[in-house]
């Protein structure tokens, strides 16, 4: 989250970026749900494509894993700046 404390002795601009990774896997998260939603509504819908739930949701998947990467890279990133 972007809202976690941070020690002071990195730079502005690296705990900016920092930030920025954060709100992105947010986003990711978001985007994630919103594929999801669609997988859902197209299930029931009789003339979409048996495919797209799965295509969906196998997109959904990869936004949550680029979440789970953008915020370890978010980490990562914050623990290098303040050694």
């Amino acid at each position: 989250m972007a809202t976690e404390s941070r020690p002071a002795t990195a730079a502005p601009e690296l705990l900016a970026y920092v930030d920025g990774l954060r709100v992105d896997a947010d986003r990711m998260d978001g985007y994630a749900e919103r594929l999801r939603g669609a997988a859902e509504r197209l299930d029931g819908c009789a003339g979409a494509p048996e495919w797209s739930g799965a295509a969906l949701e196998r997109q959904a998947t990869a936004c949550v894993t680029a979440a789970v990467q953008l915020r370890a890279a978010a980490a990562a990133l914050l623990a290098h700046a303040t050694e």
